[in-house]
């Protein structure tokens, strides 16, 4: 590792403040403190808000004070803004609702992706400030929790008891435990519930106790349903238990029945992951598959019993590393490193004293980022080569990034442009017009979309233009205005990003384009650029590029001047392209155009690849999707193509691969191209299998945790039967889909214990999608969680894969794994 590595792994969560400081800030916000909610229509509400005691949502009393609202969760929260910068509050000064002497009181609360804001009204500025920093400390707090996973807590446990406590009487009866068994999304029988209960039910001075659990006791018990078995078998392949020995210690942490099979213990020398399943062989090793109840892991109970010294139930600090070496392939850890590192993940402090590591310390450790299924080295920096023209990147692109909804209804907003630069996005799209006033304004030609002005995004932009990544940014505009207002256009621009905007290029005389290196902080304008009273050579057809303006008409030298490196020509075919047009000459596609191209005969449809060497090329989603939906990414970037266009509003399969494939890199929106897309000297056809680097891997998925419930719906009385979807995507064979059987009645903590064996021939190009759903042996499989990986990225060994919803926010659900890569 490191020195950037054991920074961010040694690291708790570390603010400006102290401790006294912080829990000041937090009780200021769940004091009950009145705002002044305002609305897009201009109407106000007085409203009282707070924050919960789980904190992790803010609450409103409704207008009769009785019924307690949830106004946003603390997680859905993406920026905290301060004055009248969101469109509720431009319409209400619009309607003179309320005055600019007021911004000093008014903030607002952006959540669910930027789509939604929650706009109030402080009555001093002191309370304003106090609210601004309690939610800024807060998001930064749930960012922290999610790098570590420490939402799994006792803060969330404590939740989750204060739900089940409906009589608040600061215990939990049978029926009440009972009840938070579905919440936690697993079933259990009558007499496994009543030995989870009884043994957590350590106080028994008196019959109320004896039939209650109090919050340390739910503590107990909760550990006991959430077990984690799978990793004790870890420690015991690594700590030279005998077979004596590890009978004992895994019959401890399953009580109810007899569960384990024993076999002679083999520890592999190949760093494959431990079977899990049961097996006949009397050669293989121990393993074990939960039945539909799940099996308990007993720390209390081991660290009671007799002779509990001689249990072998935790890693030495010399067994530690021998894993993280072997089987997490850490081969430069050292002694002092691993001390660190209990430090740092052993909760007990027995095993801190002895520089041990147990179960709870193992979880702990491998569920931080830095041991996840993502190679922190690849998303946290940037590594690529970022010296080299900008035909060789792909490029993070968004498709009519002012649309929040779909492409027909709806309003236009600057939010999703902020949205979009905030998750890496390097070049937008603007849909010009001429507006009222002489105000250029942008929104879907012939659509009912609700325009916005064009100063009013570019304004926006430039508050989060250069905020996650400092490579240049790409102002794709499809020119719709006259020739007056192109030249407020480009006053604007100059305006507003003055040393930012290229407005000439960087030498006189060049024949290839710069590099993002050179071009860091740089806006480049993307559009086409004729001389005064040129027509364009195309005129729009049914398959042709609908970005080209169909009319004649002059194009204004102070904005067609701005166009330097990508200028958008018309396209005839590939040939005349490579033989006519220069370096900074840039194509763009509709997806059934593109398509067309790539689906010609070999070696024709490889004249793709050649276009893409030498000029940037923009593909697009066709005009027939006016839902947003998106076009799969994966096959045009298999030919090169830098700019593939998504409609970044939609949570569907396109965006979570556009998600994983631009996580590489730092997340910097660049990605540089694999060599054989870039050389002329290497063969490749994404039609047919590329062994030069081909691979095999295997994915052992063993477990799951915490999973949730159809919609994320605690009340639902229904226990999910969970299984695991394994897609791979890339060139066409690199594309499969495979499942694990699914386990029933339980979502907490299911085993799966399955093995999926895949031949990837492209690694360079290929993702990995896991989705978690709910078999329905009636119907249809409903969407649990998903997570996607590039095969670059992949970390070798144990690893956790946090599952994100549909919307890309992280959910408390995880799979465990074991990966093994081998050439092919």
């Amino acid at each position: 590792m490191d020195e950037t590595q054991w920074e961010r792994l040694m690291n708790t969560y570390s603010s400006d403040v102290s401790q006294l400081q912080e829990l000041n800030i937090i009780n200021q916000l769940k004091h009950r403190v009145t705002f002044i909610k305002f609305k897009s229509s201009g109407h106000s509400y007085s409203r009282i808000y707070y924050l919960n005691l789980s904190e992790d949502a803010i609450h409103y009393l409704g207008s009769k004070h009785k019924s307690k609202i949830e106004a946003c969760k603390i997680k859905d929260i993406d920026q905290v803004r301060q004055g009248f910068t969101t469109i509720v509050w431009k319409k209400c000064l619009n309607k003179r609702k309320i005055t600019h002497d007021k911004e000093n009181l008014a903030f607002s609360i952006l959540y669910d992706n930027n789509r939604h804001s929650l706009d109030l009204l402080a009555d001093t500025e002191n309370i304003r400030s106090q609210w601004i920093q309690g939610l800024e400390y807060l998001i930064k707090r749930y960012n922290s929790h999610i790098r570590t996973h420490h939402e799994i807590t006792n803060q969330w446990i404590w939740y989750l008891f204060s739900q089940a406590d409906h009589d608040k009487s600061g215990h939990l009866n049978r029926s009440e435990a009972r009840r938070l068994l579905f919440s936690l999304n697993i079933e259990l029988d009558q007499r496994d519930f009543d030995v989870y209960f009884n043994q957590a039910n350590i106080r028994r001075n008196n019959y109320d106790e004896l039939r209650n659990l109090d919050k340390d006791e739910f503590l107990i018990f909760y550990k006991y349903i959430s077990n984690r078995p799978e990793l004790l078998k870890i420690i015991c392949q690594y700590n030279g238990s005998t077979l004596e020995e590890t009978t004992k210690i895994l019959s401890d942490y399953n009580t109810i029945r007899e569960i384990i099979h024993i076999n002679p213990l083999e520890r592999p020398r190949d760093s494959s992951s431990l079977s899990f399943r049961k097996s006949k062989s009397k050669n293989s090793s121990f393993s074990f598959r939960r039945n539909r109840s799940a099996s308990i892991i007993s720390q209390h109970s081991i660290s009671s019993s007799d002779n509990n010294h001689n249990r072998k139930n935790y890693l030495t600090i010399e067994q530690l590393k021998d894993f993280l070496q072997k089987e997490q392939h850490m081969e430069t850890l050292s002694i002092e490193d691993c001390s660190k590192l209990i430090a740092r993940f052993e909760p007990s402090s027995e095993g801190q004293q002895y520089e041990e590591m147990g179960v709870d310390g193992l979880r702990l450790l491998l569920l931080h980022d830095e041991f996840c299924i993502m190679n922190p080295n690849k998303s946290h920096r940037v590594y690529h080569d970022m010296t080299r023209p900008l035909t060789d990147y792909f490029i993070a692109t968004s498709h009519n990034t002012y649309i929040r909804d779909n492409q027909v209804y709806g309003d236009c907003t600057p939010e999703t442009y902020i949205h979009a630069l905030r998750t890496g996005c390097r070049a937008v799209e603007m849909d010009c017009y001429d507006g009222e006033n002489g105000e250029p304004i942008v929104y879907h030609g012939n659509t009912f979309t609700k325009p916005i002005t064009f100063r009013e995004i570019i304004l926006a932009i430039k508050t989060e233009a250069f905020s996650i990544s400092p490579y240049p940014i790409f102002f794709n505009i499809e020119n719709h205005c006259s020739y007056e207002q192109q030249g407020i256009m480009a006053r604007l621009l100059k305006n507003t990003f003055k040393d930012h905007l290229l407005s000439k290029p960087l030498v006189d005389d060049f024949e290839t384009l710069p590099s993002p290196e050179e071009l860091k902080y740089k806006v480049i304008i993307r559009s086409r650029r004729y001389p005064k009273g040129k027509i364009p050579a195309d005129p729009k057809t049914d398959r042709s590029n609908d970005e080209t303006e169909p009319n004649p008409k002059n194009y204004h030298p102070e904005f067609s001047n701005l166009i330097i490196y990508s200028q958008i020509v018309s396209f005839m075919n590939i040939t005349h392209t490579l033989c006519t047009q220069k370096c900074f000459h840039s194509i763009s596609f509709k997806e059934s155009k593109m398509d067309d191209l790539i689906n010609q005969v070999s070696p024709e449809h490889l004249d793709l690849i050649r276009l893409t060497k030498q000029h940037i090329v923009r593909v697009y989603p066709g005009a027939k999707r006016q839902d947003s939906s998106n076009i799969d990414p994966t096959d045009y970037w298999s030919y090169g193509v830098q700019m593939v266009a998504l409609n970044y509003q939609a949570n569907d399969k396109a965006m979570c691969l556009q998600d994983a494939f631009f996580s590489d890199n730092g997340g910097c929106g660049y990605l540089l191209k694999p060599s054989f897309l870039l050389s002329d000297n290497e063969l490749f056809d994404p039609k047919e299998k590329y062994y030069k680097k081909a691979k095999h891997l295997q994915i052992h998925i063993i477990s799951g945790q915490h999973l949730p419930k159809e919609k994320n719906c605690i009340e639902d009385r229904d226990i999910v039967d969970p299984y695991v979807e394994v897609i791979t995507y890339g060139i066409q064979h690199d594309s499969s889909e495979h499942h694990t059987p699914s386990v029933r009645n339980n979502g907490l903590n299911p085993i799966w214990d399955y093995k999926i064996n895949i031949d990837i021939f492209c690694p360079e190009l290929c993702l990995i999608l896991f989705q978690v759903r709910d078999k329905d042996r009636y119907g249809s499989s409903t969407f649990l969680g998903r997570a996607c990986i590039p095969f670059t990225g992949l970390q070798l060994g144990y690893r956790h894969i946090k599952l994100k919803a549909k919307d890309g926010d992280y959910i408390n659900g995880t799979i465990f794994v074991h990966i093994k890569i081998e050439d092919l």
